[in-house]
């Protein structure tokens, strides 16, 4: 079933007030949840509704928390997210960022005590689109073989390109866990190279993989880039490491609350970028290659118009929280 975006907001924003938080921190649910749906990243949209709901009724999320931004340098910032929801926690650290970075050629900010903030592409993506070269660097808890020790610790880039903005968003693992998730809820099987059980041998199975490993990228280069990710928003930046972490379907009253860094880097601090940046993009183009974040334009466009797809499980996993949703037309 298609659901009309604005019909979709309503109801995701509706149910988050229903669990205790304000207007703007509602709102700021549903816009990064329903960003990833509109963009075709469901694992990361709709279906991690269950999950922060658990986390809030729980008491593993704060409803109403009190965010505090510190300034320990002139380029760096820590945000106390006191449980915090992640995507509450990541649009206000946005926001803050932003001035900072354009004051300053380059700032960070360091995301602490915040729930999981979903997908990094929409936090970079506004970045990039205020003007800004941003990265965000998250851990997560604990996933990829071997172990699994390190989390699938996503990595993502924005940055501003003509006529759209450049946007890579990846975890370190061959598959984000959360397709797995969606997968297993959907009863279907995932396919082969994603994952290995307890044992360390590969499977579909969907709930094997989730209590075994999943597959990093590349072999031992997916690996360093998860430790890579681990120091920079485990070690320094979120004061919390990857083992240290629940699994997010386990004990909601104990969410998991990892590190996210921020950067933000101002480019008319280096001159001749957008020209540099024309000519990477044209020349990308001509070899056929794909601009990382443009087919999530045209998803999202496509989603605008003709309503968001909503498949029937999801649709009655939702009602049974109390979240009704009706298809029609956008």
């Amino acid at each position: 079933m298609r659901v009309p975006y604005a019909v979709l907001e309503q109801a995701v924003a509706a149910h988050f007030r229903g669990l205790g938080l304000s207007e703007e921190h509602a709102h700021s649910m549903a816009v990064v949840l329903l960003e990833a749906e509109l963009e075709g990243n469901s694992g990361h949209g709709l279906s991690r509704i269950p999950q922060y709901t658990a986390q809030l009724q729980a008491g593993g999320l704060n409803p109403r928390p009190t965010l505090r931004l510190e300034q320990p340098r002139p380029a760096l910032q820590v945000l106390k997210a006191d449980g915090a929801p992640g995507p509450v926690a990541g649009l206000y650290a946005v926001e803050a960022l932003l001035p900072l970075a354009r004051r300053q050629g380059a700032a960070a900010l360091a995301v602490q005590g915040a729930g999981h903030a979903g997908a990094l592409s929409a936090y970079v993506g506004r970045l990039a689109r205020s003007g800004l070269v941003g990265l965000a660097f998250a851990n997560t808890p604990p996933a990829i073989a071997p172990g699994p020790v390190l989390g699938t610790n996503p990595i993502a880039l924005g940055a501003p390109a003509e006529p759209y903005p450049v946007v890579v968003d990846t975890s370190v693992s061959v598959v984000a866990r959360g397709k797995i998730i969606a997968a297993a809820k959907r009863g279907e099987s995932i396919p082969l190279g994603w994952a290995v059980d307890r044992g360390g041998q590969p499977t579909t199975n969907p709930q094997a993989a989730l209590e075994g490993s999943l597959v990093p990228i590349g072999g031992g280069k997916g690996y360093a880039l998860a430790v890579l990710v681990e120091v920079l928003a485990g070690v320094l930046a979120g004061g919390v490491l990857s083992p240290e972490l629940p699994l997010p379907w386990t004990s909601p009253e104990a969410a998991a609350k990892p590190g996210l860094l921020l950067v933000g880097l101002e480019p008319s601090v280096f001159p001749g970028y957008a020209a540099r940046m024309t000519r990477l993009v044209e020349a990308l183009e001509a070899a056929g290659g794909r601009i990382p974040g443009w087919r999530r334009v045209a998803s999202r466009e496509k989603a605008l118009r003709e309503g968001v797809p909503v498949g029937e499980g999801l649709l009655e996993e939702l009602a049974r929280l109390g979240l009704h949703l009706k298809g029609g037309k956008a």
